[in-house]
């Protein structure tokens, strides 16, 4: 399955979150944008979840991962990022720079909608990868 927009990667993972705590779901995907995996990273409460950035990569380099989309639900129904959802993902995409694991996108999704940042400019385009490193 292929997770090129931010529409798919809502599709994929939007039956799957707990609606009443907060979640952060990681895609993994290959240079094609080829689904490999999904995982729960992490759980917390009503209105608030610990992310520890080892934990998202680690699944990412276990799986080989040459992309991926970060996504988290808000159980209040409001699907805008708040300014720490904000800080993180800009935290996260720096580390994913490091990695040369590229972050494609970081959806907030609710039971009824999703906010991508990607489609809101905080990142480049999704693209398949094509980076190759000559050595």
């Amino acid at each position: 399955m292929e997770v090129s927009t931010s529409l798919q990667a809502y599709e994929c993972l939007h039956t799957q979150i707990n609606p009443f705590v907060e979640e952060v779901w990681i895609i993994a995907l290959n240079s094609h944008l080829k689904l490999i995996k999904t995982e729960m990273i992490f759980r917390g409460t009503a209105d608030h979840c610990l992310i520890h950035p080892r934990d998202i990569f680690r699944f990412l380099i276990l799986c080989n991962a040459s992309s991926f989309v970060m996504a988290h639900n808000h159980p209040s129904g409001q699907a805008q990022p708040s300014e720490q959802d904000i800080l993180i993902t800009r935290k996260i995409n720096q580390l994913a720079k490091v990695f040369q694991i590229s972050l494609n996108d970081h959806i907030v999704m609710t039971s009824s909608q999703y906010f991508s940042m990607a489609d809101h400019g905080f990142f480049k385009r999704w693209k398949k990868s094509t980076n190759i490193l000559n050595y």
